[in-house]
């Protein structure tokens, strides 16, 4: 989307078969229909009918109404809508809170132990079949963190595009584990999720994303004001290990975090330009805003023949948002918003501190807006946060 092209792999195939399949097996089902008919509040019938069509005509109108290229507001559509059909086919089908749950933070193990091998053997490998592409320490673009000596060392990537994305995963993930680990009774689970819980922090580590580490601080952070010191008990090793390995990369850690040397201050320099580029952007569209996926095409537009790096999104979901939605397009996401966390304030709010995480990382990266598999990610949130009535019920096992 970015370069203004597309691919598909077949992960997405897989989740329109799900999505179509769920589909067909509700529509040939009595006992659906029957219960939709069976609420008593009139109200609640027409709401499950009207906010899904709301917000498939507010999609139609901004592609046809105003996007700069209607392709890549098509991509962008597409993709939106195939994350919000997940997230309905997630709710609609048996699957219980704790299913969902390991599978997401199973899936966390796998990447982090990726991860800490990409970040040992300083590579990551080619494959078409699964999106990656190869990084070396010794690559021009690759992301790499440079010692005073002038030493590079790759950062793990996961199976992502960058290890930003890396990192917010894990981070979320960790907090999943978190919560099975305090829900669990058994001793031999929550040795396995012990285990897995220090995986998930050593990749998290070797990403070096201080975004998705500031964003899980700020998690914790409202998990300790909610629970008090009770959370101390399951976090004592992770912390040590991640002391332990900040110790062992010192040189490392200090020159992501003093961002002194060239690429770091680099990084922040682009990044603070990016800001102004969003300026001049929204200026020009306020109300409709560019449209979707349409915020690279109009630095190119805006800035023509610059070298490809220069044209990226601007690191910050709210602003990004506004510049391709514009006024309208952010009034009206604000009510599904407020509509949402109305529900997770009511029935799940357990399932807060992920959120907190979340909106704190839009602060920093557009990953969960941009990226196919950050989209999927919110949209498994938010199925997740609707699905709470039924986080401690007997069906779910906890």
């Amino acid at each position: 989307m970015e370069w203004f092209s597309g691919s598909i792999y077949a992960v997405e195939i897989l989740i329109w078969i799900v999505i179509v399949l769920t589909f067909f097996r509700l529509v040939l089902n009595k006992n659906f229909w029957i219960q939709i008919n069976q609420v008593k509040d009139i109200r609640d019938r027409l709401m499950k009918f009207i906010r899904p069509t709301i917000f498939l005509l507010a999609l139609v109108v901004y592609l046809f109404i105003a996007p700069l290229n209607r392709d890549l507001a098509q991509m962008k559509i597409f993709f939106l809508l195939g994350g919000a059909c997940f997230a309905v086919t997630l709710l609609l089908n048996k699957i219980s809170f704790k299913q969902i749950s390991l599978m997401l933070w199973s899936g966390g193990v796998l990447q982090a132990i990726i991860g800490t091998v990409q970040f040992i053997v300083q590579r990551t490998w080619a494959t078409k079949w699964l999106g990656w592409a190869l990084h070396q320490q010794s690559d021009l673009g690759a992301a790499v963190l440079q010692t005073g000596g002038g030493e590079r060392w790759l950062r793990a990537y996961g199976s992502f595009g960058w290890p930003n994305d890396l990192g917010f995963y894990l981070s979320i993930m960790f907090i999943l584990g978190f919560w099975l680990y305090q829900k669990t009774q058994k001793e031999k689970e929550k040795i396995m999720l012990s285990i897995g819980q220090l995986l998930i922090m050593a990749g998290l580590f070797f990403s070096f994303s201080r975004a998705a580490i500031i964003a899980l601080f700020v998690g914790l952070l409202w998990i300790f004001w909610r629970e008090g010191k009770k959370i101390l008990q399951p976090l004592f090793w992770p912390i040590i290990l991640f002391v332990i390995l900040s110790i062992i990369y010192l040189p490392l850690l200090q020159s992501r975090v003093t961002a002194e040397n060239y690429l770091e201050s680099r990084s922040i320099n682009e990044r603070v330009g990016q800001y102004g580029e969003f300026k001049n952007i929204f200026e020009k569209h306020p109300m409709l805003g560019v449209g979707p996926g349409n915020y690279v095409y109009a630095l190119f537009v805006r800035n023509p023949g610059l070298s490809p790096w220069f044209y990226q999104p601007v690191h910050n979901v709210y602003l990004l948002f506004l510049a391709e939605w514009g006024i309208i397009g952010s009034i009206f996401i604000l009510f599904l918003v407020y509509w949402l966390f109305k529900e997770i304030w009511k029935n799940n709010r357990e399932i807060l501190p992920i959120w907190v995480l979340v909106v704190t990382a839009f602060l920093f990266d557009h990953y969960f807006y941009t990226s196919y598999s950050g989209i999927l990610i919110i949209c498994i949130l938010v199925a997740l946060s609707v699905k709470g009535p039924y986080l401690t019920s007997s069906k779910s096992g906890w």
